[in-house]
């Protein structure tokens, strides 16, 4: 059974035009995990704490009894709530989302980072392995189908060099696809994550100017990647480029450092998808999304001057990081624009508020004109913003070619004397399709 944690997974950047989709935090057979919308997938196997029910501890065997080689059951602790950090931190910073997934089972029950000979000892903890496994796959899949590349992120913890976060690309093979196209500054240089770790004050190991090569093709050593990067990177037709991260153990038992490093990671994500994967142009985000979202304090919002934040608690987004516009003066206008990437139907959905802390409602614009329009086409839809608050409304759809703009605008069109206000929130973009 699929649980949903409701929460809606927004884009909370001050500074750009926001990718942004409504989304769930799930998870299924203690597996967590988020669909993304950019083509970033961060893992982390070994992080999780929870029992399964009926499954007992790993003793080091295989179904049939049999020794298994490589045998571990020490959990890397923190490195889930590390990979949970980098993704809210890149959202709220860049907005756009990393798809996650996280094992929420320890891994002295089932190892999700090993061949299935040595992951897990009955078929009840098969179950939880195979979700895990299953929904990797899934995200990487949908990855390749709406961006044709992306990149893995596989967060571990070791203790053999606490101070230091070893490089794991299975000695390029992992990575192979990036590589072949940009080099290995792609991975250890000034815009590569190593480098860029480095550049932060991080100790990598091995060194950046330690790079595969014919008389030393194996610099890596023993750490440089399990079963998520062995079946799941470039040099498999159908994976990602994959990099493995084994962070140490006093960088990740200390809070300041392990949040130094997500902070540090957001950033590099960023740097990296702009330098190696997408044309970074602001308005569209990098990697042509399905949806762009322009709220208040957004680049693409505009209003006049009597516009105030309303104490609404229905605005979006619904954690409350940005607060709806109202006015009451005749005149007053407000426009979301942004311009599309991509050419196709755009469906254009509002949302406004109009519930108070106390729960009772607020008197609202009972005829609000959202104008919405781009260079060759024009559509009026009136709504009554007394009703359906607190949830995306739907206004228009449009066809709109690459580089037109679509502009929403709404005019407040008569004076306070009616009693009611009229109120701007976020407008969303959906991409439908060229159909």
């Amino acid at each position: 059974m699929i649980k949903k944690n409701t929460l809606l997974k927004c884009c909370y950047s001050l500074v750009l035009t926001i990718t942004c989709v409504q989304v769930y935090a799930e998870s299924e057979n203690l597996v967590s995990f988020t669909q993304g919308t950019i083509p970033v997938l961060i893992t982390a196997p070994h992080g999780g704490s929870a029992q399964p029910d009926n499954v007992n501890i790993r003793t080091g065997t295989n179904m049939q009894g049999v020794t298994v080689e490589d045998f571990n059951t020490v959990k890397d602790s923190w490195t889930k709530g590390i990979a949970q950090d980098i993704q809210t931190k890149y959202e709220q910073k860049y907005g756009g989302i990393p798809y996650i997934v996280t094992a929420e089972f320890h891994r002295k029950y089932i190892d999700a980072n090993r061949p299935v000979h040595q992951a897990y000892e009955s078929q009840v903890a098969k179950l939880y392995y195979d979700s895990y496994q299953s929904k990797v796959i899934e995200y990487i899949k949908e990855i390749k189908q709406k961006f044709g590349k992306g990149v893995l992120l596989d967060i571990h913890g070791q203790a053999q060099q606490p101070d230091k976060i070893i490089r794991g690309t299975r000695n390029g093979f992992s990575v192979q696809n990036l590589v072949a196209e940009h080099g290995w500054d792609s991975v250890v240089g000034g815009n590569g994550f190593f480098g860029l770790l480095s550049q932060q004050g991080f100790t990598v190991e091995p060194e950046n100017s330690h790079i595969p090569t014919i008389s030393d093709p194996a610099p890596e050593g023993a750490l440089s990647g399990g079963t998520t990067l062995k079946h799941n990177g470039s040099h498999n037709l159908l994976g990602l480029d994959a990099i493995q991260f084994e962070i140490g153990s006093n960088i990740r038992f200390s809070e300041s450092q392990r949040e130094y490093f997500s902070d540090n990671m957001a950033d590099n994500i960023h740097t990296f998808m702009t330098n190696y994967y997408c044309n970074d142009n602001v308005v569209a985000f990098p990697c042509s999304p399905a949806t762009v979202l322009i709220d208040f304090d957004y680049k693409g919002y505009y209003e006049t001057n009597d516009w105030s934040s309303s104490g609404a608690v229905d605005n979006f987004p619904s954690k409350g990081l940005s607060k709806s516009r109202y006015t009451n003066s005749e005149g007053e206008s407000t426009s979301w624009s942004t311009t599309v990437d991509q050419t196709g139907t755009y469906h254009i959905y509002a949302w406004w508020t109009n519930t108070k802390s106390s729960g009772s409602l607020y008197n609202r614009d009972g005829s609000a004109e959202y104008v919405i329009s781009t260079e060759t086409n024009s559509l009026v839809a009136t709504k009554d913003q007394n009703s359906t608050g607190g949830q995306w409304v739907p206004l228009a759809a449009m066809q709109v070619q690459k580089g037109e703009t679509i502009k929403v605008s709404l005019t407040r069109e008569h004076d306070g004397d009616e009693g009611s206000a009229t109120v701007a929130d976020a407008i969303k973009f959906d991409w439908g399709g060229t159909q």
